[in-house]
């Protein structure tokens, strides 16, 4: 079965978990931009990290052209803990996403969280007061604090640990 996995990276987790799960599956893994023709391919896995509550636009529209009716694995990475509530939602936009695909195994992973994007909260919270979104609150900064370490060894293990046996 001929294999590869394709993700899309901005600080460097998602392309962590990515090799991570290429190395157990024995295969090249490759930025969307840099993927080659696809249709050759058994088994797909893709992994993206969440911006916006899905994938960023640019691999959006690149799965939305390039994975069809194929055999597909996903992997994301999220700042927020990946637990509960928001977790279920991220899978139930993740399959909706991949609809008319063969989703053979899932993973989420917590990760860093772009400190760009800390910085724009911190600056929203600031200007609204009261009446922002996203408090920051003392534990929220402890979230983020703790965000950090993420993808971390057994975050790896465990992507691996996910995937083996494709």
């Amino acid at each position: 079965m001929k294999k590869i996995v394709i993700y899309s990276s901005k600080t460097g987790n998602t392309k962590m978990v990515a090799q991570a799960i290429a190395d157990e599956l024995s295969c090249d893994a490759l930025s969307y931009e840099n993927a080659p023709n696809l249709n050759d391919f058994d088994l797909i896995i893709l992994g993206y990290y969440i911006d916006k509550g899905g994938a960023d636009s640019g691999f959006y529209k690149f799965v939305k052209e390039q994975i069809i009716n194929k055999k597909v694995g996903y992997f994301i990475t999220m700042g927020a803990e990946p637990e509960g509530e928001i977790l279920e939602k991220t899978m139930q936009n993740a399959r909706e996403f991949l609809k008319g695909n063969e989703i053979l195994r899932e993973f989420v992973c917590q990760g860093k969280i772009d400190p760009q994007i800390i910085e724009q909260m911190k600056q929203i919270a600031q200007k609204m007061g009261d009446k922002a979104m996203h408090q920051i609150t003392p534990e929220r900064m402890a979230r983020w604090e703790a965000a950090k370490t993420h993808p971390d060894k057994t975050d790896l293990l465990n992507a691996k640990n996910a995937f083996s046996g494709l």
